[in-house]
């Protein structure tokens, strides 16, 4: 993946802010991270009408997106 044409911000909060801004245009989000947040994730995804893709890992989120620690989610910001 190109991330580096992506901008993205990291972690449940500041998704849940630029949610509530309309800036988000994906959530990227680790399947081994803790059901609770998997699940406000998208809910939250749902309810802005947002897409949510579940990928592999923490470890690989935080890989791809160069962060150095590992990261529960992603959210992809509008061009």
């Amino acid at each position: 993946m190109a991330n580096d044409v992506q901008t993205v911000v990291i972690g449940k909060r500041q998704i849940m802010r630029e949610l509530k801004k309309g800036n988000i245009t994906e959530i990227r989000i680790a399947a081994d991270a803790e059901t609770a947040y998997i699940t406000e994730l998208i809910d939250a995804a749902k309810k802005n009408g947002v897409n949510y893709r579940i990928c592999s890992t923490m470890h690989d989120i935080a890989r791809e997106y160069n962060i150095e620690v590992p990261s529960g989610a992603v959210g992809v910001l509008k061009a």
